[in-house]
């Protein structure tokens, strides 16, 4: 059987998923990707496929790993061909991972425009139509910088994070930062998306579960959605 490969390095963690067609085998997480953990990674599998993003630049070593093993390896940029067309003034400086989870975002909720947010360490959001059209986004900063912002420039209040109770209006000094960080993000999101005509709201990272279920509208949550997205654009490719 063969298999794909999707690698997906950002900021903070790389993860690295096995694919069959279109369906996710498994996935791995790692803080920075070294050859040996993509040799483990590859072992027992038949690989035939890789698509390898970065938004910290490529690592060469991993290159000349997958070029060792013939596995044929598509890398990311703005030059190689997808499913989706990018209205964006400078696709030079379009983040990989925003057009991987707005291809991804597509590939779940075919045929209607979606708002696709991606809650990590920024928060990424990215407007697609239903016809495949990236339009552009806005970035924010995630939770966890706003709640270091608060500290940091404010003299008198404390570092806080998100454990902890989150009411609609605080009781007292972290539950007042608390809840105004993460129902602000809320907030954000839910504005955004009426001003865009309501379309499918599609989530994705580390703090999507804990704005998901605070959100008025119906919102899709999936964690794999960038590894997806990687995946159909690795087909895509495949098929040319």
């Amino acid at each position: 059987m063969n298999l794909s490969l999707t690698i997906d390095q950002g900021n903070s963690s790389a993860k690295v998923s096995v694919f069959s067609g279109t369906t996710l085998l498994q996935s791995h997480r790692f803080e920075r990707l070294a050859p040996g953990d993509l040799d483990l990674v590859m072992a027992g599998h038949a690989v035939t496929a890789a698509i390898y993003s970065s938004v910290v630049g490529n690592d060469s070593q991993i290159e000349e790993l997958l070029s060792a093993k013939g596995v044929r390896t598509y890398m990311l940029d703005e030059r190689l061909p997808m499913p989706l067309a990018i209205d964006y003034a400078t696709p030079s400086t379009l983040g990989h991972d925003r057009i991987a989870a707005a291809v991804g975002a597509l590939t779940l909720v075919p045929g209607r425009d979606c708002l696709v947010v991606d809650a990590g360490t920024a928060v990424t959001y990215d407007y697609v139509t239903a016809d495949a059209h990236f339009k552009g986004g806005n970035i924010a900063p995630g939770l966890s910088l706003r709640f270091q912002a608060l500290a940091s420039h404010c003299v008198q209040l404390p570092r806080v994070d998100v454990g902890g109770d989150i009411p609609t209006v605080g009781y007292d000094t972290p539950t007042a930062i608390r809840s105004g960080v993460v129902l602000g993000l809320v907030a954000e999101i839910e504005m955004l998306a009426r001003r865009l005509g309501s379309p499918a709201i599609v989530l994705t990272g580390g703090d999507s579960p804990l704005v998901a279920d605070r959100i008025s509208d119906n919102v899709i949550v999936d964690n794999d959605l960038v590894a997806k997205g990687l995946n159909r654009i690795l087909e895509y490719n495949e098929i040319l």
